[in-house]
């Protein structure tokens, strides 16, 4: 799967929640931008509502805009119960986790 593609990106997302919470931080707003994953704004959009949606991570609240959809409290997320699941237990996201321990241990520097 290329690197853009919404499954890596719940993944790296998700992970990335977990780790968070586990060490007891908060997770950092700019790691949940379109930016920080070289995607389209609108892209980031419906990957960021699905997830909210389908209840794997909670305290970002969106509003529906002319121009768009506006994030807020992105500081204040979290992953669910619900979102370690997915991330623990779907089969796609266990393919995906060892897909990219692979790619990163032949890759130096990721």
């Amino acid at each position: 799967m290329a690197k853009n593609d919404m499954f890596v990106i719940i993944y790296q997302v998700l992970k990335y929640m977990y780790d968070c919470l586990k060490a007891g931080e908060k997770v950092e707003a700019v790691r949940l931008t379109a930016d920080a994953y070289m995607i389209p704004e609108n892209y980031w959009g419906y990957i960021l509502i699905t997830m909210i949606d389908q209840g794997f991570i909670s305290g970002i609240e969106y509003t529906p805009t002319k121009d768009g959809i506006l994030f807020s409290n992105l500081e204040n997320a979290l992953i669910t119960f619900n979102g370690v699941e997915y991330l623990f237990d779907n089969s796609l996201m266990q393919k995906l986790k060892r897909t990219l321990k692979d790619v990163k241990d032949i890759l130096p520097g990721i």
